[in-house]
């Protein structure tokens, strides 16, 4: 493809449709792609191909950001942290804004820093997006959610406990699995627990103690084999 930016041609491995078997609180996927698919990047100035085709006012609005000294200084950072810093600086919505940052936090949770860096990004834009939110739809309690989320991964546990607390007095969180993750987010704030939960976690979380325990037991062994056998 040409980049839009400088017209560099070049060639951009994409993903294709993969299962994915279970998701993580913070929405990563967990299966066969663990992480967010691949974005085109321009191997000449960087650009992040977020769509394709732009305008031309879209055009030199991405070529004035991405010829920035922040943009410049970005280069090294995962593609959705860039795309992040694009949609921010071309005024995007914040909730796609935060989206951009969320992935970057899979791509870059191997790096402490960078990690909190872009939860924290990711968590300034859900909470402008859920103050700008005009009605309550699937966008809003996906932002209530990751904002919740993304307080306990930071390690704000009063902050999240709070929040969660307030969503299950909502009627949108009552009797639903959505309640059934917000519950289960206290408990790990009570725990001060900032880990990387998956859904399937929660759904654990409803099954009988002695259930439960043997989970434990057989995940703890999963984890010993994988430990011998590398697999």
């Amino acid at each position: 493809m040409a980049c839009p930016v400088c017209g560099e041609l070049f060639y951009a491995k994409l993903d294709v449709d993969s299962p994915a078997y279970d998701m993580r609180l913070d929405l990563k996927p967990v299966g066969e792609i663990s992480e967010p698919w691949r974005l085109p990047e321009c191997p000449r100035c960087g650009f992040v191909v977020y769509k394709a085709p732009l305008s031309r006012a879209e055009t030199a609005a991405c070529r004035a950001v991405v010829y920035s000294p922040e943009y410049k200084k970005a280069l090294g950072r995962s593609s959705y942290y860039r795309a992040g810093l694009l949609y921010a600086r071309l005024g995007k919505p914040p909730f796609p804004t935060a989206n951009n940052f969320l992935k970057a936090s899979w791509q870059e949770e191997a790096d402490p820093a960078r990690l909190r860096e872009d939860q924290e990004l990711a968590l300034r834009y859900f909470s402008a997006a859920l103050a700008a939110a005009g009605e309550r739809d699937g966008d809003w309690e996906k932002a209530e959610l990751l904002k919740g989320e993304l307080l306990r991964r930071l390690g704000r546990f009063g902050e999240a406990a709070d929040h969660f607390s307030g969503l299950l007095a909502m009627p949108e969180f009552k009797g639903n699995f959505l309640g059934d993750i917000a519950a289960y987010q206290l408990k790990l704030c009570a725990r001060r627990d900032a880990s990387p939960r998956s859904l399937q976690d929660v759904r654990d979380s409803k099954k009988p103690a002695l259930r439960r325990a043997w989970i434990a037991v057989r995940r703890a062994l999963e984890n010993v084999k994988e430990k011998i056998t590398g697999r």
